[in-house]
């Protein structure tokens, strides 16, 4: 696709730059009501006289990066400023009854092409790493928990963690 893109600019670069493109003239054209319009092709009835043009700025684009296959990052991958656990609120207690926990990453900038975010709870890796940065968590034994994500780039490579957060679950007690 990359190739694609880049041979259509090239070949677009090299018609515009053309100066058999640009060799028609152009006119100024006046009606009766005073109208102006500029064509290159005016009609035989009306007045038009010519414009000079000023020469065409050409500029050739800068060569096409290409990091396809190399494992690098790319140039549009821009570093996290902030990762964040935005819920739950550290040291929060999830009340009995409550049987989904909603974990959520609050990241800037906002999770990028490629990236992946992992869940880990109490250290262990929740699922597989995905393109959401909300978690619903269910079935949670009671007691403290602690949860991080981390942010996988498309390298698989680390671009960030989040500091762990604690909340305790809540449960009824079976006891009678």
């Amino acid at each position: 696709m990359k190739k694609l893109a880049t041979t259509f600019t090239f070949s677009s670069l090299i018609l515009l730059s053309s100066p058999s493109l640009f060799a028609g003239e152009v006119y100024r054209v006046v009606d009766e009501d005073g109208q102006i319009t500029f064509t290159d092709s005016p009609t035989v009835n009306t007045k038009a006289e010519t414009i000079d043009l000023p020469a065409i700025n050409i500029t050739t684009a800068p060569p096409a990066r290409s990091n396809e296959g190399d494992g690098e990052t790319t140039g549009d991958e821009v570093p996290y400023t902030s990762a964040r656990i935005a819920q739950p609120l550290n040291k929060a207690t999830i009340p009995p009854g409550q049987k989904t926990v909603v974990v959520e990453l609050a990241l800037k900038p906002a999770l990028q092409e490629g990236h992946l975010a992992q869940l880990y709870i109490d250290g262990r890796p929740q699922g597989s790493a995905t393109a959401s940065t909300t978690f619903s968590v269910s079935n949670l034994n009671r007691g403290e928990h602690k949860v991080y994500i981390e942010v996988l780039g498309a390298d698989k490579k680390r671009k960030t963690k989040t500091q762990a957060v604690t909340f305790h679950v809540k449960q009824h007690s079976s006891k009678h």
